[in-house]
């Protein structure tokens, strides 16, 4: 049903991470949709009923189809039998062509704990036997995305033309990124700095390929390709 499901932990996870990469493709007429794995209720400002909110607008301007929660609990992440079988029956009901997921080395225990539920589950999926609703479905391809941690990327994609949606859709979660004030503590995630970070980060990807902003992937395994030309012909 879709091209590409994104997952994130928390409900900002994908638009951080790759957002423009969502813009990009569905400005091309592929179909993407995004799944939070937790509401985020354990973050220091906004509800999970706020969250979703702000979640499902950020979706729309991206061009997302669908945005689902799987309801996982915050902070506690883990690749067990239940959340395996959450996530297979969320890729058996939308089984996307490719997977995007968290990088599996970051400062946030979720963030690393999430990537290895979706990997799990990507593959647990693909199994006739395997004890979840849904016709077994395997994903062709996973990659990876950065958060609180980057990498040398393997594969850079080029989100100038729709770097400004990613921004939009970030500052559509405006419970957590609203600046601190006298009601709002200073997270790590609301100070201006963070916003700056993010900038730079897709800047310097960028100028590995001589383009404005790119957001960094990596993929699980080794990727064919018809030809140098990506199948474009002569």
């Amino acid at each position: 049903m879709l091209d590409i499901l994104a997952f994130g932990a928390h409900p900002d996870d994908v638009e951080i991470g790759i957002g423009g990469t969502i813009a990009v493709h569905t400005a091309k007429g592929f179909r993407c949709g995004i799944v939070d794995l937790t509401q985020g209720e354990r973050a220091s400002h906004g509800t999970p009923e706020e969250r979703a909110r702000e979640g499902k607008e950020a979706a729309r301007v991206l061009g997302a189809e669908v945005r689902e929660c799987a309801n996982l609990p915050d902070a506690f992440i883990k690749s067990d039998d239940k959340s395996k079988k959450i996530v297979i029956e969320l890729i058996r009901k939308f089984r996307p062509r490719i997977v995007l997921c968290p990088y599996y080395e970051d400062n946030h225990p979720d963030h690393i704990n999430g990537s290895l539920l979706v990997k799990e589950a990507c593959h647990l999926s693909g199994l006739l036997k395997y004890p979840a609703e849904g016709k077994a479905y395997r994903p062709s391809k996973i990659f990876y995305y950065f958060l609180g941690k980057t990498a040398n990327p393997t594969l850079l994609i080029d989100i100038s033309s729709q770097v400004d949606k990613k921004w939009q859709a970030i500052a559509c979660h405006y419970s957590q990124f609203a600046l601190p004030s006298e009601f709002r503590v200073e997270t790590e995630v609301n100070s201006p700095l963070f916003i700056q970070y993010l900038k730079s980060r897709d800047q310097f990807f960028g100028s590995f390929i001589k383009a404005p902003y790119a957001e960094g992937l990596v993929p699980e395994g080794k990727v064919s390709l018809p030809d140098l030309f990506l199948g474009e012909g002569k």
